[in-house]
This record gives structure tokens, C-alpha cells and sequence, in this order.
């Protein structure tokens, strides 16, 4: 049985072209040699009179064929050919206007059912036979037109009702013999005359009044026709007073038409300005070609138009006056400003803060934010949705504010790995999709709430909303993750072909994947503090919270004690960084339990510790986590959503805070539980040194109290040591135990 070959094969086909043909190749056009053919291919000379030769074999010419990047003139270069281009222009006849299109219609429908009749004999080419045939030839003309043309309205050219005369339909024979169809184009376009009437003296006088019209003031083409008009009547009262004639006075149509060929960009910026004519001349594309997550993110900052209440009751208790203060939370109305990052190919919401204003901090947070799941602010919010987006950009694109200019925000950016780059300023285009996203913020959420500022005083009106103002932080920051969660995410945007961010980002996510975010060493180093702290044999203290470890330990065996570089983050309080030198150790703290537990909270659990008794200088380790799981019960989303307020955590900051708090008072490790008696009967005494001063920690910033040597990261109470625990045995010899 025969099996026929059902693929294609660009390459098998051999093309041929004519000595008078003009070939373009992939956008350059060739001349054709007759006698540079053989059979691996042809060589074609470039049309450009530089005599310069180009080689195609011919599996090149049919693959190129096959993609549409071959175009063939027949007979361009022909005389013939050459001369009816300068009738036409040479254009295609699909691309005629309607009037010349309709005129070569009806003369083709003529000459091919003259052709016709002629082959039956029926008729010939004297101009009896043609008068004699003319209802004939009328009605089988029209057999070859698609749509009839004719009526009072269409001209005596274009209709097919009107036969033309023998001598004119011989014209068209001829026309149609030499070049076919194409010949049967005319020129009757270019009829008539196209020049002013006027001269170049009156052309000179209208055209300074009509330059006019690129005015900032804007004038309009009425007060330009009579600034026109008298320009025109003052110059002819000269004239006639001098005894010369008159000048024409345009009339309102010929002012209008000579203001619209003014070039539209020059008086645009006359009138309106540079910034407007930019936004109304700049070419639009398809947009930028994004294909994977994070491929590109934008961060944007805008202040939100809502004056709120800016106390939040689940807060106070757990702020002093100064924080309130510099929180902005301090019972003022205001509005906040918020700063976001989106990602460009899914439309999907990656990280915001909320400010009082426009700094550093707030563009830093962002980041970190992009970097991390967003679950606990979705949970706080109590919505329905996931907010897990988190990665690594490969670009984010900012603007020209103050907070990405900084050198921690180009700092973390390169450390990271992500490019920066800001856009040209007064191009808010060029961050289309961010200024969509706050578009879309206004009129999707903020015009339901109280409070709304409106954009301008135009849309306020009478409206007070200041009166109005009725949300705390914590009600607008409640609102606005539940709208992005629940309802940005899940809307179908125009952006993405009608599919929703949220599905985008789990479809293009699991067919490209994305970086993953770095991990917390990296983090520390890149996002956390730098803070100086003396390093001892009890370890470094930051905010209270000791921290050691054996390496630690073991570097002190052979060095003094020093100032040192420690990198804490707020977010972590579990475990800082020390640079000794050239080396750098991660280091835990003393005190298991505090893995994850962010400064906001700790600093808390300590108020809240000292509350209970003010005369206090000690408490223990499990009182603090105590404190925290119950501030944490009562107030989870309050706590949680002030996550996205931007707070800063500088070394002055947090010296004040160990001043106020830390001074004389300390926190010690879980009280041991007293071993119960051989015969089960109470419990036995313990020894008179356990439990005493000598086993506390005064964990002052300026001095440790303390002579009990340092435990590791997650040493329990039940680590031994070789020397006595009481505070007379300093210079013993002891040992951290694993």
C-alpha cells in the first residue's frame, strides 16, 4: 500500500523570479540576475545602486517563503510597468479609495462583459455595434459587480446605469490589454485646483493671527477668525488709501482648516502644557511582555482619602504616650499614607504599610513584606482568602520618591539581587498598574466608607468628612486586607484577559515557579539593626534579652572582652547576629521561648510583667511568655494589623527603651521545681543558695549584676555546671553543656 507523505517541508521548493522583478527578503529589496541561477541556489543585487551581491540557496529562499518574508513586484523594473506607477502611484487596487475603487469597478464590469459578448459574437468594436449592444452590454456589466452601483447620489464616473460611450469603452480595452486590471486606474483624484487663492502677502497676514492659537490662554478658533478678520479690514483701509484693491477676507471654514494643519503636538504644549501633551501624543503599545511571577513589581506610595480616627482601642493599652505619638495613633484625625508593591504580570498585592508619611521605613517594609507569606494579617482581618504570594523579585520599579532614593532601600535591593530602577518623574504611566490598583482602591472601596476626602474640592462639595470621620486604624486596616483578600483578588481584572489575580498567580506559579525568599541569616543581616553592644562572658543584651552561645564562649577563652557589632531585627527577637572581628556568629538567646516573637510583643510582655508589681526587680521567663500568650489572646488581629504600620526600631529608639524599662530590673530563667522527698512525703528543702539573688540576671544596659555564667541557645533549668552556682565562685572554671 502507498503512504503519502502528509508533512510540510520548508525547504523543497525552489523558487523563480523574473529579470524584471523586484524581490524583498526579509524587508530588503533585490534585483534579479538572469544568469546567477543554479541549482544550490541564486545570487540577487541589492537595490540600492551599491552594486553589492547577496547569496540564498534555495532551502533558505523556501524556508524564508514559508514564514511570509519573501514579497514579489512582477515586473517592477518593466517600462511599461514603470510607467503606469507614475499614474497610480503604483498602489495595490485593494488599497484604492472608494471613489477610485468604485470608478475601476465599473470599468472592469464594462471591458469584461464587452470581452465576453465579443467571443460569442454578438458584438464588435465599431461604435454601431456598441450603440446597437448598449442595453446588453449594461445588464451583463453588472453581473459582475458585487453591490450596484448607481442613483441620483453617485457620480456619472462611478455609475453602472450610465454605458459609456463606444470611444471611451475602446479607451478601456486598450488600458486593460497592456497592463490588465491595474490599467483600468485613473487619475481623476488629482483633478482640480489645489492651490490658495490667496497670495503670499494675504497668506503671511492670516497665518500670524492663526499662530496665535498656540496660546496658554487658550483662545478659540471664533476669536481667532475676527482677530483674523480684523487684522484683514486694518490692512485694506491702508490699501485703499493708497489706491490698491483689497484683500479677500478668509472665511471662518478656511481659518479653521489652516488652525487643524498646525502640528497638533507644538500647539498642544502651547495651550495645555508639556505634561499633557505627553500623556495625550504617547504612543500605546501591546505593553510589556511579562510572563512569570515577580517578574516585575511595582512599589507606589499615595495617601489614602480617608480621614480616620487614628486610635485603635486594641492597641492603647499596649503603646505608651510617646509610641502613640510617633505612630500617629494619638486620637488626631488624619489620613494615612499608604505605600504598595504589586506584581505587574499577575496583578497580585505583595506587601503595603501604612505611614504617616513618605519615608524610608515605609519602602523597607514593603520589601521585607514581598519576602514573607501574608497569612497572619489575612487571619487578623478574618477573611475568607489566602494572602500567600511571597518570593523574590527579579525587578521593581519605583518612582522618584524620597523613601527609594535612600541607600538602605538600593542596598537591600542589590544585596538581594532584585533591580531597581526608579521611572522618569511626571510618568505615572510608566507604573500603570499601580495607579490602576489605587483607582480601583477609591472607587471600590473608600467611596463606601465614612470619612472619604474625595479627590479634589470639586467632587467634596459640601461635604465635611471630617465630620464624617468615624475608623480607627484598626478599622481601616481591617478593611482594606479583607477588600484585598477577599475581593481584589478574586475579581476578574481587564488587565489579565478577564481571569482573576488570585488564579493567575497559582497558574503562572506552578508553570514557572518562583526564587524563593532568603533565609532569616540573610534577612538579619540585610533588613535588621546595627547595634553596638559589649560582648562578655555573659554574652550581648539587647532590649533584655541575653544572648550566648558555646562558640561565643569558646572565642572568650582567648580574647577580651570588646565592643561588637550585633544585628538584631524587630520581627525576631529569637536570635541576633555578632560580627567579632572578621568572623560572625548566629547566636540564640538565653531564654528558650522566643523564637519568632517580634520586639513589639516582648517589650509588651514586659509592661505588662512590671505592671503587676512596679517594686519588682525580677521576673521569670515563663511570666514573660505568659504575658505575651494572654496580650496575644485578647488582642490578635489589634496586634497583628499594627504589623503594617510602619514603626522604627533605630538604636536610639531601642536605648530608650532599655533606659525606661531595663534598668534595675531583670528577668530570670523558670523557677526549678522543688524535688519531692524519698518517701513521698512534702518535699525536700532546698539548698540555701538556690533561688537566690546570686542566681538572677540584672540585665541592665549599663551593668550586669549578675555572676552566673551565660547558658546557651535552648539550655533548659537543669544544665550543670562544674563550679558552685553561688556568686562567690566568679573565677571558677564552668562550662555550657549542650
Amino acid at each position: 500500500m502507498k503512504m503519502f507523505n502528509l508533512t510540510f517541508d520548508p525547504s523543497r521548493h525552489h523558487y523563480a523570479f523574473g529579470v524584471h522583478d523586484r524581490v524583498t527578503v526579509d524587508g530588503v529589496p533585490y534585483t534579479v540576475d538572469g544568469h546567477s541561477r543554479n541549482e544550490r541556489g541564486l545570487v540577487l543585487t541589492m537595490d540600492d545602486g551599491s552594486g553589492r551581491c547577496r547569496a540564498f540557496t534555495h532551502q533558505e529562499l523556501s524556508r524564508l517563503g514559508s514564514m511570509g518574508k519573501i514579497r514579489v513586484e512582477a515586473n517592477h523594473y518593466a517600462p511599461e510597468t514603470a510607467k503606469r506607477r507614475l499614474a497610480d502611484g503604483g498602489v495595490l487596487l485593494s488599497e484604492l479609495p472608494e471613489n477610485a475603487a468604485a470608478r475601476v469597478t465599473k470599468k472592469s464590469a464594462y471591458v469584461e462583459a464587452f470581452l465576453e459578448m465579443e467571443c460569442e459574437g454578438k458584438i464588435k468594436r465599431t461604435d454601431a455595434s456598441i450603440d446597437a449592444s448598449r442595453h446588453e452590454l449594461r445588464g451583463r456589466a453588472m453581473a459582475y459587480v458585487d453591490r450596484l452601483i448607481g442613483g441620483l447620489s453617485v457620480a456619472h464616473s462611478q455609475d453602472l446605469n450610465e454605458t459609456p460611450s463606444a470611444r471611451t469603452l475602446r479607451r478601456w480595452l486598450g488600458q486593460h490589454r497592456s497592463l490588465g486590471m491595474s490599467g483600468l486606474v485613473d487619475t481623476m483624484s488629482r483633478r482640480g485646483n489645489r492651490n490658495r487663492l490667496m497670495g503670499p502677502e494675504e497668506l503671511a497676514l492670516m497665518m500670524e493671527e492663526v499662530h496665535r492659537y498656540a496660546d496658554a490662554n487658550r483662545p478659540t478658533v471664533k476669536n481667532i477668525h475676527h482677530n483674523v478678520q480684523r487684522a484683514f479690514e486694518s490692512r485694506n483701509e491702508d490699501r485703499e488709501a493708497r489706491g490698491e484693491p483689497p484683500y479677500r477676507v478668509p472665511s471662518y471654514e478656511t481659518v479653521r482648516r489652516t488652525i487643524h494643519m498646525l502640528e497638533p503636538f507644538a500647539v498642544t504644549v502651547a495651550r495645555e502644557g508639556a505634561e499633557e501633551a505627553r500623556k495625550k501624543f504617547m504612543p500605546t503599545g501591546g505593553g510589556l511582555r511579562l510572563t512569570r511571577p515577580l517578574e516585575r513589581v511595582e512599589i507606589d506610595e499615595n495617601t489614602i482619602d480617608i480621614i480616620s480616627l487614628a486610635s485603635a482601642a486594641a492597641l492603647m493599652g499596649l503603646l505608651t504616650e510617646e509610641d502613640r505619638m510617633r505612630l500617629g495613633l494619638n486620637k488626631e484625625k488624619v489620613r494615612w499614607f499608604l505605600t504598595v508593591a504589586i506584581c505587574a504580570t499577575t496583578r497580585c498585592i505583595l506587601g503595603m504599610s501604612f505611614s504617616r508619611s513618605a519615608r524610608e521605613q515605609a519602602s523597607l517594609q514593603v520589601l521585607q513584606m514581598i519576602l514573607h507569606d501574608k497569612g497572619e494579617w489575612a487571619g487578623a482581618a478574618r477573611s475568607n482568602g489566602s494572602w500567600d504570594m511571597l518570593g523574590t523579585p527579579v525587578l521593581i520599579v519605583t518612582d522618584n520618591g524620597t523613601a527609594f532614593k535612600s541607600q538602605r532601600f538600593r542596598v537591600a535591593c542589590a544585596d538581594l539581587g532584585i533591580s531597581a530602577i526608579r521611572a522618569p518623574a511626571g510618568l505615572p504611566q510608566m507604573r500603570a498598574r499601580n495607579e490602576r490598583f489605587f483607582h480601583s482602591l477609591k472607587t471600590g472601596l473608600l467611596s463606601r466608607m465614612p470619612g472619604q476626602t474625595f479627590g479634589s474640592i470639586r467632587e467634596r462639595r459640601g461635604s465635611d468628612p471630617e465630620a464624617r470621620a468615624a475608623l480607627s486604624f484598626g478599622d481601616l486596616a481591617f478593611c482594606l486586607v479583607r477588600w484585598i483578600v477577599d475581593i481584589y483578588h478574586n475579581t476578574p481584572h481587564i488587565g489579565l484577559g478577564g481571569e482573576t489575580p488570585l488564579n493567575c498567580w497559582r497558574r503562572l506559579t506552578k508553570e514557572w515557579g518562583i526564587q524563593p525568599p532568603p533565609d532569616r541569616d540573610t534577612q538579619r543581616a540585610i533588613f535588621g539593626e546595627r547595634l553596638k553592644r559589649r560582648l562578655s562572658r555573659e554574652g550581648v543584651l539587647v532590649l533584655g534579652m541575653r544572648y550566648h552561645s558555646e562558640e561565643l564562649a569558646q572565642w572568650l577563652l582567648h580574647k577580651e572582652e570588646r565592643d561588637v557589632e550585633v544585628r538584631w531585627h524587630q520581627d525576631n527577637i529569637g536570635a541576633v547576629t555578632v560580627h567579632v572581628g572578621s568572623r560572625k556568629f548566629t547566636v540564640g538567646a538565653v531564654h528558650p521561648g522566643f523564637d519568632g516573637v517580634s520586639a513589639r510583643q516582648w517589650i509588651a510582655g514586659i509592661r505588662a510583667a512590671r505592671a503587676s508589681d512596679p517594686r519588682q526587680r525580677y521576673c521569670e521567663r515563663q511570666v514573660v511568655v505568659d504575658a505575651n500568650a494572654a496580650i496575644e489572646a485578647r488582642s490578635t488581629a489589634a496586634t497583628r494589623l499594627a504589623g503594617l504600620l510602619v514603626d522604627d526600631w533605630s538604636p536610639e529608639r531601642i536605648l530608650r527603651e532599655e533606659e525606661r524599662l531595663f534598668i534595675g530590673f531583670g528577668v530570670v530563667a523558670d523557677r526549678p521545681m522543688q524535688p519531692v522527698a524519698g518517701d513521698g512525703i512534702g518535699r525536700t528543702v532546698p539548698d540555701a543558695d538556690v533561688g537566690t539573688a546570686g542566681d538572677r540576671e540584672d540585665i541592665s544596659p549599663t551593668k550586669f549584676a549578675s555572676t552566673r555564667p551565660a547558658l546557651p541557645h535552648g539550655e533548659k533549668d537543669h544544665a550543670h555546671y562544674t563550679s558552685d552556682t553561688s556568686p562567690t565562685s566568679v573565677a571558677s572554671t564552668w562550662k555550657i553543656t549542650e
